[in-house]
């Protein structure tokens, strides 16, 4: 899909110009979109000076970022919810790296810090109901991460800070007009926030991109990602008070090795571009547990996925504007995950039109997908389950003068995941565990002038047999994964604005407000585990004289029912407040950065769960005031 970014990547702070959302890395023309983007473009990139993705995520409109790792701001275990999902966030957003989904198709989520950042080109997020273009799981949107086109020339960054955090990257380039070729290194280190909260983490990778006769493309790149990392666990509310950087887990910990290839053809056909894409990815974990009741448990697992994602991307402008994508996307994944061994196959046809007049004054859209998953369980003799869904999106764009109107009105689909369809007690597959559907609706308002932008929007999702954990669940009672019974409802409304008056004054801000409720069944009128109501975000941006540049960034987080508290009968987890401040400055190729994270070491937890076994609340606790500092140098 290929989509002129909206006026919210305008009030990102972006030049509207040609940037394109694109389901996979292919240069398309510029189009309206009826639905609402935000995009994250390469200079806010480095002059926020994040670790991670999630950091840089942090603050958007439409998602919050909770995290259980307590190492920092390193982002391994966090997780991102767009759209007001709780704890099944991670399975109800799209993940992609230049088109390749990095989804785990099992209860991992995403790992995010498979792409170092300073490789990223830009972030896109599309918000709503995406099924048609990025197929199963897209519910709440989709999250789309560029990475950089390869180029000559060097660079070499440090950087250093709080908690014994070292990390270092290299990167070297060389072109020759028809070859582009890149490599990278990277590493980081940190001891963590709480005790038994360290990661260690190395990359190398490479890009390239080789011209051939005939306008063909041909592109690769290849990655290979270590890592190690303590699990300290949850504390209770008296925990935290006597201790917040405690763990009762001292010896827990974990391993990833993931490793992928991907490469393909461009090939222009008539008008537009043929992709031909080839992905291979190999991600292997091991986590182990100590107790002194149970022992030592191991918990390990080994996922193999094979992905080809053919796909055309046409269009015309002569006389009146029209485009047609079309594409199949074919993943194979298998391996074993923790006690089972389990294969999964995934085939996706779609095709997304749009049409308007050559002034692009309003464009329709329309597209529709047909996808199937078959998955086996190989430990019981080879018992499968399988499922078709179809998805459908219609959406409009008028646009006059400086106002703009986007409508959409969408389908979506959501698969259970592997291990949410293995039943742990008998070894089967849970064939009483239905796919989730939703319907979305969204309407959104845009106003863009010179110095100012603003855009103001509402979704409405109705989401069918939504999938959740039932902490006391299963045959005997200690948790399973069903679908919530009837419809449950999620309400966003979104305003963002920005305001650049001078290079010294540039002010945007951001507020999202999520009503997620159960519409049916015993839980009917409650809200919805782990989704806070309110969410408001302000920044501000100063570029100086003489290459100084500084930045303060605002995020309010409200308050939530903790996770397994669908009944609403326990304390909220509490609202939190946090202020981040950063300076830089540039002296031809040289640039240094200090960064203060937590300026009120704020005292506050992202993550927060009801044991019904234990009858405790348990939390995990953020870092408090923190800071880095670092210095890169290109040649």
């Amino acid at each position: 899909m290929s989509a002129l970014v909206p006026l919210t990547a305008a009030a990102q702070g972006n030049d509207l110009g040609t940037i394109n959302v694109t389901a996979q890395r292919v240069a398309a023309p510029s189009e309206l979109s009826s639905k609402v983007l935000t995009v994250i473009s390469r200079k806010q990139i480095e002059a926020s000076h994040a670790d991670s993705v999630p950091e840089l995520l942090r603050g958007r409109a439409d998602i919050v970022v909770r995290d259980t790792s307590s190492a920092g701001l390193n982002g391994k275990k966090a997780s991102i919810d767009l759209g007001g999902f709780g704890e099944s966030s991670p399975a109800n957003a799209v993940v992609l790296i230049d088109g390749r989904r990095v989804n785990n198709p099992d209860l991992s989520g995403v790992d995010w810090t498979q792409v170092p950042v300073d490789q990223i080109e830009r972030i896109e997020i599309v918000h709503g109901g995406s099924s048609v273009l990025y197929g199963n799981g897209a519910v709440g949107g989709a999250i789309n991460i560029i990475t950089r086109i390869p180029k000559s020339g060097t660079k070499l960054s440090v950087r250093g800070g709080s908690f014994g955090t070292a990390a270092g990257s290299m990167r070297i380039g060389a072109s020759s007009g028809h070859t582009r070729i890149e490599g990278n290194l990277s590493g980081d280190s940190t001891n963590g926030y709480r005790k038994n909260s360290p990661y260690e983490r190395y990359d190398g990778g490479m890009r390239f991109e080789v011209d051939l006769p005939r306008g063909v493309m041909l592109y690769g790149s290849g990655n290979h990602h270590h890592d190690r990392y303590g699990l300290p666990g949850s504390l209770t509310a008296a925990q935290l008070a006597a201790d917040r950087r405690q763990t009762l887990k001292p010896k827990d910990h974990g391993t990833t090795d993931d490793s992928y290839v991907n490469g393909g053809l461009l090939i222009p056909v008539g008008g537009g571009d043929l992709d031909l894409p080839l992905s291979f990815r190999r991600r292997a974990t091991d986590a182990t547990y100590i107790s002194n009741l149970y022992g030592t448990t191991v918990v390990s697992s080994v996922l193999r996925t094979l992905s080809l994602r053919p796909k055309l991307d046409w269009h015309r402008e002569e006389g009146w504007y029209r485009s047609i994508v079309a594409g199949v996307d074919i993943n194979r994944v298998n391996g074993s995950l923790s006690s089972f061994k389990a294969k999964r196959r995934r085939t996706g046809y779609y095709l997304s039109s749009r049409v308007g007049d050559a002034e692009k004054r309003y464009v329709l859209s329309g597209g529709v997908r047909s996808e199937e998953i078959r998955d086996t369980l190989t430990k019981v003799g080879g018992s499968s389950i399988s499922g078709r869904e179809t998805a459908y999106d219609i959406g409009l764009v008028l646009r006059h003068n400086r106002f703009s109107l986007h409508l959409d009105h969408n389908r979506s689909f959501r698969f259970p995941l592997l291990d949410e369809r293995y039943n742990y007690g008998n070894g089967t597959w849970n064939a009483l565990l239905k796919p989730q559907t939703g319907r979305h609706d969204s309407a959104a308002v845009g106003y863009d002038a010179a110095s100012f932008h603003a855009e103001a929007s509402f979704r409405r999702a109705n989401l069918h047999n939504e999938i959740y954990l039932n902490p006391v669940g299963g045959p005997y009672g200690f948790g399973a994964n069903e679908n919530y019974h009837g419809t449950t409802r999620h309400d966003v409304f979104m305003l963002h604005a920005e305001w650049r008056a001078s290079s010294w004054l540039k002010l945007s801000g951001a507020y999202t407000h999520i009503r997620a409720t159960f519409r049916d069944g015993i839980y009917a009128g409650h809200g919805i585990p782990a989704v806070p109501h309110n969410r408001f975000s302000m920044r501000w941006n100063a570029d100086w004289i003489g290459g100084f540049r500084s930045g303060v960034a605002v995020r309010h987080i409200g308050s939530s029912w903790l996770i397994s508290d669908q009944a609403n009968a326990r304390p909220k987890l509490s609202a939190y407040t946090v202020v981040d401040v950063r300076g830089s400055y540039r002296w031809h190729d040289l640039k240094v950065f200090m960064r203060i994270n937590n300026l009120t070491n704020r005292k506050y937890s992202t993550y927060g769960v009801h044991s019904n076994s234990a009858g405790t609340d348990n939390f995990y606790p953020e870092a408090g005031i923190n800071g880095i500092a670092g210095v890169s140098y290109s040649l």
